[in-house]
């Protein structure tokens, strides 16, 4: 399909932004805050804006014990995006609240049972931004893990303003900051449209307290 445009490969730009992010990465000083309440041994639901995946995607599986899933869009972005993803030390399900969505959350659900923990951009694939999907807060429920609201922040970044998510991506040398703020946990009779507005202002707390970290 791109063997007459090879440099538009899923492998090879997948491969090209894992090396790019990489390098990137040594460049960056980091500051990570975790909510005391966290146990580094049990698996969670990890939640972040879709816009604000880089820092959680470089850092989760290298600061939480649990090995670690994501699930990724079975589009062609998508597809490179899980190659970065799997040579950072993720397993990657395909699929998306658009397609595949139920089996997705299958997949997940038997992540969660092994004791993986699973990462979500709550607000994708496509939008709208900073919404959260009810996906993690029915897959909460339904396996009594508790979710994570995470926020990140850069002194000095790139933004993507014409992507719907206005992916952020930092720039070299900048500051970066994590924060994994207090666990969720979502009740079995739980109204779960609630559930996502505790969780949006729950992740947007992370995000401000995380640029309150860099000073």
């Amino acid at each position: 399909m791109y063997k007459s445009k090879w440099w538009k490969n899923p492998k090879f730009s997948g491969t090209g932004a894992y090396i790019l992010t990489k390098c990137l990465s040594i460049t960056l000083r980091y500051k990570i805050q975790k909510h005391t309440a966290i146990d580094q041994t049990a698996p969670y639901l990890f939640a972040f804006w879709h816009g604000q995946q880089w820092l959680p995607a470089l850092l989760l599986n290298k600061h939480h014990d649990t090995p670690s899933c994501v699930m990724v869009s079975p589009s062609r972005d998508g597809a490179i995006l899980a190659i970065l993803l799997e040579k950072l030390g993720y397993s990657v399900t395909r699929g998306s609240s658009r397609d595949n969505g139920l089996r997705a959350l299958l997949a997940m659900k038997t992540s969660l049972a092994a004791g993986r923990s699973v990462g979500f951009g709550i607000d994708g694939p496509i939008g709208p931004i900073y919404k959260v999907k009810p996906g993690i807060a029915f897959l909460a429920q339904k396996c009594q893990v508790p979710i994570i609201p995470v926020g990140s922040a850069f002194s000095k970044s790139w933004i993507f303003h014409k992507a719907w998510d206005k992916f952020s991506l930092p720039k070299p040398f900048a500051r970066a900051s994590l924060v994994l703020g207090e666990p969720i946990m979502v009740d079995a009779d739980a109204d779960l449209e609630a559930v996502c507005k505790q969780i949006e202002l729950q992740v947007q707390s992370s995000e401000q307290t995380a640029q309150q970290l860099l000073g």
